[in-house]
């Protein structure tokens, strides 16, 4: 993959101070202490994300062609630590996630039921799965969650086509058009190798923080928080529809997968 797609580039560029901010937070002094950890490795980890850092251009047009591979090495070096410093949190926050997201799925299957019983249609499906118990296997799918996005699907991507993103940043314009060409993919090509209900509900978390963002009436101190927001949503985003490229990428440069990877 010597060409990689401008939006790529782009994603790789917010992943990397996102990452190197995530191992700040944590600070040397605590690595060190992680049992199993080689301290060498850990300041040597910590050096390189300080440097990343300070040479890490703001736009691909910026870097020089031969940054990516380091790039992406760099990357994966640092998330390779914050992988095991994470490990607890990160599977909290998965667990909770799940929990959370069923939840949600059954009151939306619950409200679509009650608004069809409105209009005197029963749909006892719709009843059986808003009333039943999440999977007790953790890893199994959830035919409540999968119901949910599935009714929201049609919906959110009528949205997502019709966004302009005039509002965005050039890179997370790049990123929305990649967005848009997989969604597409699915939708109207009948592509299946996109996981499109991921792709469908960050786009619209990104369409939801970029509009408060370009509301003038809203304090500016609160339209920097959702600017912010904004382009956390297109990391998010960009973690979706990039996942094969950032994939093969790492294959290329002979990079193991690590647990972070999507």
């Amino acid at each position: 993959m010597t060409n990689l797609p401008a939006g790529f580039k782009y994603y790789l560029l917010i992943l990397t101070p996102s990452l190197i901010d995530d191992l700040e937070d944590y600070g040397l002094h605590e690595a060190l202490h992680e049992p199993g950890l080689d301290h060498h490795e850990v300041e040597k980890t910590f050096f390189l994300a300080r440097a990343t850092k300070a040479w890490l251009p703001v736009t691909p047009e910026a870097a020089d062609p031969d940054l990516w591979p380091d790039l992406m090495s760099a990357i994966h070096r640092i998330r390779k630590l914050l992988d095991v410093l994470e490990k607890e949190v990160f599977e909290a926050v998965i667990a909770n996630a799940k929990e959370t997201t069923s939840e949600i799925a059954r009151a939306n299957l619950t409200r679509e039921f009650e608004e069809k019983r409105s209009e005197g249609e029963l749909d006892f499906r719709l009843h059986g799965l808003s009333t039943s118990a999440p999977p007790p296997d953790a890893t199994a799918p959830d035919p409540a969650v999968a119901e949910s996005f599935r009714l929201k699907r049609t919906q959110r991507y009528q949205a997502l086509i019709g966004y302009d993103g005039e509002s965005l940043k050039p890179g997370e314009k790049l990123i929305l058009a990649d967005a848009k060409a997989s969604a597409r993919a699915v939708m109207e090509d009948g592509e299946q190798d996109v996981p499109i209900d991921a792709v469908l509900a960050m786009a619209a978390v990104l369409m939801e923080t970029a509009g408060v963002q370009d509301k003038s009436q809203v304090p500016e101190e609160i339209r920097e928080k959702f600017r912010r927001m904004t382009g956390k949503a297109a990391m998010a985003l960009g973690a979706i529809i990039y996942r094969h490229a950032y994939r093969e990428y790492k294959k290329q440069l002979g990079l193991e997968p690590l647990t972070s990877d999507l």
